[in-house]
């Protein structure tokens, strides 16, 4: 069939396509195009659009002329938002928190020794013998926590502070009263003195550090799993002063801070971050939900109307390539425009809604969907704006390399490789590896691509929980288990060396 028996608005109406009454909503996996020839004058276009930005049916009237970007955008204007209210007005409930300044960092003036901040935003390094701070927010009620990324795995105390808790050369946190700290390489939780509580810590750990000032207690979190309370009773506060998020780091020690300027990699259900997520952020998370539909839909036209025949049973038709330019292009337009207006947005958004919108679209395993990726790609590069995002993404990247687990029955897919396969496709764009060559944090990402975590032996003992080898004192029922587990390894480096 030629170029020209698919352009828009074609003969008499007849096409609808229809979906699948399940998919109205956004969380729904069984969204599925349906073609027939209608009997009722539903148009093809008008319900495509409709479904691409989750509109009731109807919404979209009879269009009268071929769909660009100014048609869409003004569906987006009119319709969108007027069915998506709440994406333009952000809901925080920040009562019980108190910062000094619009974002949360370290407080200079609460430094003792000597901590650096060796990559924006807070990747820091302890240049003195026993360094400590506090960050410039305190709470006295309610539910927070931040997030920790730890780059080396020696002495670091983290927790939480009062102002009233005294630094020095050689007292940090969890060294004084209403002061309290994990310590993973001590394998202890400090408050005056050290008591054994949780786990020890590898290099790549993500330590979750909660705070409840409903129940009075003091929990953390290693990459997500709850290592229980570590403090209870601790002391009620008064408005205005409270716990701040604090750290101790010994010399050399180095750790990211994540206070809540970027997604958790691991949030804990109930728990608020320390800063508040911008507040373009649901209308990014959004519009992005609205192109893979639209990519979706994409990969069911190629898998469904492959056949002339079919083709030849509808009266009125669109080519989906025809629409995605415009469609991509003014929910994009759309996109810069919001994040422009609202500073840090584009880093939030980078390092979450984004990188999770093109990790979906490439496929997290094998195979790889390069032909969806590619059209993302040239789509977003049409914009200059774009340049930062990437940015981001490619930073999330690496530290994805450096923080995600192996999972022994996802193997070889599993640990860094989703990551990195994904940075690799990204960077084969001459424009963007340039972009990264030229970047300040080149040396630091590329060290994370070349990152891979390790197990400490928790992550062992879920690795392999049972080992058996010939005149073992073992219980022989082992021997079967340890057998399943080599044939999984061996399986899994045959496929990553061949």
């Amino acid at each position: 069939m030629g170029e020209e028996g698919l352009r828009l608005g074609g003969l008499s109406s007849g096409l609808a396509v229809v979906l699948n009454g399940k998919g109205k909503g956004e969380g729904s996996g069984n969204s599925h195009l349906v073609s027939y020839c209608d009997d009722f004058g539903d148009q093809s276009v008008e319900r495509t659009l409709e479904h691409i930005f989750n509109l009731p049916c109807k919404t979209v009237n009879l269009l009268t002329r071929p769909v660009d970007t100014n048609v869409v955008h003004s569906i987006i204007k009119n319709e969108f938002y007027k069915y998506h209210p709440d994406l333009k007005t952000a809901v925080r409930n920040r009562d019980g928190v108190s910062t000094v300044g619009e974002v949360v960092r370290l407080d200079e003036s609460s430094i003792c020794g000597d901590i650096r901040v060796i990559k924006s935003p807070l990747l820091v390094e302890s240049h003195a013998l026993f360094s400590s701070a506090r960050a410039n927010t305190c709470v006295w009620k309610g539910k927070w926590m931040y997030e920790v990324t730890l780059e080396t795995c020696d002495v670091q105390q983290l927790g939480w502070a009062t102002v009233a808790c005294p630094f020095s050369d050689h007292r940090g946190v969890g060294d004084a009263d209403d002061s309290y700290a994990y310590d993973g390489k001590r394998v202890s939780k400090w408050n005056k003195e050290a008591v054994p509580y949780g786990q020890s810590w590898v290099v790549g750990d993500v330590i979750g550090c909660c705070i409840d000032l409903n129940c009075d207690e003091i929990l953390f979190y290693r990459n997500g799993v709850s290592l229980g309370v570590a403090f209870g009773g601790i002391r009620k506060m008064v408005p205005g002063l409270g716990y701040y998020p604090a750290i101790s780091l010994s010399q050399g020690e180095r750790c990211e801070l994540n206070f809540g300027a970027r997604p958790f990699r691991y949030p804990v259900k109930g728990f608020l971050p320390i800063q508040a997520p911008p507040s373009s952020n649901a209308l990014a998370t959004n519009l992005f939900h609205c192109l893979s539909r639209l990519l979706e839909m994409q990969r069911l036209k190629r898998a469904e109307f492959d056949t002339v025949e079919k083709l030849r049973r509808l009266k009125r038709f669109t080519s989906f390539d025809e629409l995605s330019h415009p469609v991509f292009h003014a929910i994009c337009g759309e996109l810069f425009s919001v994040l422009a207006a609202e500073t840090g947005s584009a880093d939030y958004v980078g390092w979450g809604s984004f990188l999770s919108f093109i990790m979906e679209t490439f496929r997290m395993h094998p195979p790889h969907d390069y032909k969806s990726m590619d059209r993302v790609l040239d789509s977003f590069l049409e914009f200059e704006e774009s340049r930062l995002l990437f940015e981001h993404a490619i930073d999330a990247l690496s530290s994805g390399c450096k923080t995600a687990s192996l999972i022994l029955a996802e193997c070889p897919y599993s640990g860094s490789y989703s990551y990195l396969a994904l940075a690799c496709h990204i960077l084969r764009r001459e424009d963007l590896m340039a972009f990264w060559w030229k970047s300040s944090d080149f040396e630091f990402l590329f060290e994370g691509f070349l990152s891979r975590k390790g197990p400490n032996k928790h992550d062992l003992q879920s690795l392999i929980p049972s080992v058996w080898w010939p005149g073992s004192y073992e219980d022989m029922s082992y021997e079967n288990s340890m057998m399943l587990t080599t044939t999984a390894l061996s399986e899994a480096i045959d496929k990553v060396r061949f």
